[in-house]
Parts: C-alpha cells; structure tokens; sequence
C-alpha cells in the first residue's frame, strides 16, 4: 500500500504545499474557496500526520476542511477486517454478528458499527493498515525543516515541538493507551449531562478499540435549539474543561467537532458526548495550581507578579522579559471571562483581536515562551472558545468554575507560594510589573477657557487603542510638536500595563486636554 512507500508520502506533501501556496496566493473569495477545496482533498488522501495540520486549519462553518472532522471517505469493510482479526487474533464472526461499513473516518483510523454476540451495540475503532509505517515516514520528513525565518527569529523551540508530536504520535498509535485514559476520565470526572462511552478492554489492543455505541446530533444543530438548552450544552462543555485541567490534571486534546455528540431527551434534559481520548495534554499539579491562583486574583482583585504568574504556568521568563510591562494586562485579556459577572458571550471577546492590539508582533514572543506542550493546550482552549461561539450560549464562567471544583482547591491555589524571578531576570525586564491589578478606567477631560466641555470614562483598555480616540486635528498637532512623543507615549502605555497613570496633559490654544488612567 501507499502508506508503506516513503517517497508516496513525501510527494503527497508535496502536492499540499503547492495547494497551500496557492491558496496564499488566490485573490478572489472564489478562488480560495476552490484552493482549500482542493486542499481539503489532499489531506483527506494523505490522512496519518498531515491530515492533522489539516484540521488545525480548520475555521468552522463553511470552510471545505472543517469536512475534515466528519466526512473523510472511510476505507471499506474489507480493508480493515485484516486488521480486527489480526489485532484480536481470530475471526471477527466470533466476536461481532454483524459489522457495518465506516461512516467516519479520521486520520489514523475509522469507526464502525457492530454488534457483539449478546447483541450489545459497540463501535470499533481500527487503525488504518500501515498508517503507522506513514506516521513515521512523515515525522522523518518533519525531523528535516530548518530552524530558520520566523522560528530563529522569535526563539521557538522547533525541537521541542518535533519531539511533543513524536510522542504525542507514539500515545495516539497504541489504542491502549487511549483506552486507559478515556476509563480514567469516565470514571473521575463527575459533571452533569457528560457522557463518555464506556470501553470493552477484552477488545481493545494496540490497533482496536471497542466501546459502547453512542449517537448524539453535531455541533452545529445544538445552534437551533433554544437559548436555555444550548446553555446548557455550553456549561456541560465548560465543566468539563475546568474539571479535567484541574482535577485529573489532563485535557481532551482533540477538540473538533466529530468527537463532540449532543443529546437531548423527551423531558428537556440535555448531555454531551465526548469521545476519542487519543490526544490529551497533561499539565503538572504546580502549573495548573499557578493558573487557578492567577484567575482568582483577577476575580478577586489581590495583587499578583504577573512575571511570576506567567512563568509558575509554564513560561519562560528568560522570554518574556522583552514583554513583560504588557503581562499584566495580557492577563485581563486571556482571562476575561472569569472576571465578569453574570452570562458572558463569547462573541464580545475578540481575544484574537485584543491579543494582537496589545502586542503587535511582539506576540511571538509570548507564543515562543509558552513550552512546545502548550500549543496543544492552547489548541484545546481554542476548540472550546469556538463550541461556544457556534452554539451561541451565555455562560457565568466564574460562577461554573466555583460550582464545578472543591472549595479545598481554591485554598491550595490561593495559599501557593509563586517562584521569585531572579535578579538578571528583573534587571532585563522592559518594565516589571509588580501587579495583576490595572487601572480600571480611560478619563479623558477637555476644558475651554477653565470650563469643562468634554468628560469621558471608559474601559482601560481603551488605552491601548487611544490613537483612534483623539480627533486627527489634535494628533496633527501632537505630533507637530517638539514636546510630545505619540509612539513613545503609547508605547509607554503597553509596557506599563496599562497601570493608573497620567498620559497626556496639554494646551492647545484656548483648550485644556487631559487623558490619564484611573
């Protein structure tokens, strides 16, 4: 077969890059959606490690790769018969009365619906024939790429990320592995309305998996359902989340739309399906404690270094010198929705947005601190955010954190003592912010012969938009002027993280403006 050829799958790379390259270069809605149409395609024929990019690539809604996720063309019945018998090591008429062709296929393997002897309904997941031999193949393509452009240039450690896919790869190809983690998950996570499938482990070996059959509609059918039901989906979801980072200390890795199954019964009662636990991300008791502690100061106001935050979660200090008056506002950011109360949406976030306003390019250099590990924990996040943008649903974040973990958790987090940053640490930081707090409000105030004519307040991080805020006459004038220096003050504005402070204070002609942070 294909995937026991090396140079079959250097040249299906191959052909992706070309496909990507075009896709960069199409100009008109038309022709991209033609580029990863084709795109699509060829992921879905390399399927193994490329395939994955592709679904990381994925953007939901209309775009050809989110089909991806769900409507890969599965091998048929008869490919993978080999496969069971081999891997359980008889005839699967002995096991299973009837086994049905694949409707889903995935990158390493597909699923099929069967039946046991005693006429329990079961899926069975089979790894496609040799897609080990692919996986290996590819990850030797990976082992090749240069670190040069942009990952010299902001400090990402490229060989970290080889040897976290590598190992993350070798996790997923046992199925063994997976099915001892999905047991653990079963049986420890305890939130409302979650359903994952229990394993038949007298089934399951490296190569075949079994477990309880479970049906559920997609994600996207949740978005018409009404507003109290899809809430309700989104809480199971968010639970989830919180208790598996925080509690078990591991996280659903793979979070795209076909593992996620949504029921709801005759009596209004919803639950989520979560299923293939072939990717998780496990994150150490210290780092998830240093997170828990750092959203509840923001929630509660008390002071925390966001240095030591930042590098207590996983960070590298070393890195995030060059940033680090901008952590602490980074912070309001990344976590805003524990800081509200009341139902938070996570349309009105924009954190792709806000991330990119406050630290222009300098956010590689927050993206190259974070170790390799966390770009598939970021990943899962990301998952997680767009579930709840698709279906639409409020949620109190901070009100389901405090119903979903124990009180004895929030005590440990509160009481942990950070890591102080060492003194070449401090003297190489741009700015160190002592503090999580920052200024709660933009004031801005014009006076005219000694009367007040205008009086603004505002959310601080209008600050770090305050260009588009002053009347083009006014920044005309500024930067006109000897005296003033607009890119160092907004830049001052971003390394003091956005801290109470005075920013402009001027006359012009018979007005007096004042802007400062409060």
């Amino acid at each position: 077969m294909a995937y026991l050829n090396v140079f079959k799958r250097i040249a299906k790379v191959a052909k992706i890059g070309v496909a990507a390259r075009k896709l960069k270069r199409s100009d008109t809605d038309n022709d991209r959606l033609k580029a990863r149409r084709a795109l699509t395609a060829l992921f879905a024929d390399a399927r193994g490690v490329t395939m994955k990019f592709g679904q990381l690539m994925a953007q939901g809604g209309d775009d050809p790769l989110t089909e991806l996720t769900d409507s890969v063309e599965p091998l048929p019945l008869s490919d993978m018969i080999p496969v069971i018998e081999e891997e359980l090591g008889r005839p699967a008429t002995d096991i299973f009365a009837n086994i049905e062709e694949s409707s889903a296929a995935a990158s390493l393997g597909q699923v099929h619906k069967a039946e046991l002897k005693d006429g329990r309904i079961v899926a069975i997941k089979v790894q496609y024939p040799a897609i080990k031999d692919a996986v290996d193949a590819e990850m030797k393509l990976f082992g090749l790429m240069p670190g040069v452009g942009p990952v010299s240039k902001w400090g990402f450690d490229l060989d970290g990320y080889k040897t976290a896919l590598r190992e993350n790869m070798d996790r997923e190809l046992d199925y063994r592995n997976e099915a001892r983690r999905q047991e653990e998950f079963r049986q420890t996570l305890n939130v409302t309305g979650l359903i994952i499938p229990q394993v038949f482990s007298e089934f399951t070996t490296a190569r075949v998996l079994v477990q309880e059959w479970k049906e559920g509609v997609k994600l996207e059918d949740v978005a018409d359902w009404e507003p109290n039901d899809r809430n309700n989906a989104g809480r199971i979801l968010l639970s989830t989340l919180l208790q598996s980072l925080f509690l078990i200390g591991e996280v659903h890795g793979d979070p795209h739309a076909g593992n996620f199954m949504f029921q709801k019964s005759d009596a209004g009662d919803v639950s989520v399906v979560l299923i293939d636990f072939g990717c998780t991300i496990e994150v150490a008791k210290p780092k998830r404690l240093a997170l828990l502690k750092t959203i509840l100061s923001l929630r509660e106001d008390t002071p925390l270094s966001p240095m030591e935050a930042f590098a207590a979660i996983g960070f590298d200090a070393d890195k995030l010198c060059a940033i680090s008056g901008s952590l602490a506002p980074l912070a309001h950011i990344l976590f805003e929705p524990f800081k509200k109360d009341g139902n938070f949406f996570v349309q009105q976030w924009n954190l792709k947005s806000q991330f990119e306003q406050l630290l222009g390019e300098n956010r590689w250099w927050f993206r190259a601190a974070g170790e390799p590990t966390q770009i598939l924990l970021l990943r899962a996040f990301q998952g997680f955010v767009q579930q709840q943008e698709t279906i639409r649903c409020g949620l109190d974040w901070g009100r389901t954190l405090a119903a979903t973990l124990p009180n004895s958790l929030f005590e440990e987090a509160r009481a942990l003592e950070l890591p102080k940053m060492s003194a070449d640490i401090t003297s190489r930081a741009s700015y160190v912010s002592t503090s999580l707090l920052i200024a709660k409000s933009l004031c801005v105030t014009v006076r005219e012969n000694g009367t007040q004519i205008v009086a603004l307040t505002m959310p601080a991080k209008a600050a770090l938009n305050l260009e588009s805020l002053i009347p083009p006459d006014v920044i005309e004038f500024l930067r006109a002027s000897p005296e003033w220096d607009l890119e160092k003050i907004f830049s001052d504005v971003r390394a003091r993280g956005l801290e109470p402070q005075e920013i402009l204070n001027f006359n012009r002609e018979t007005k007096n403006y004042h802007i400062w942070l409060e």
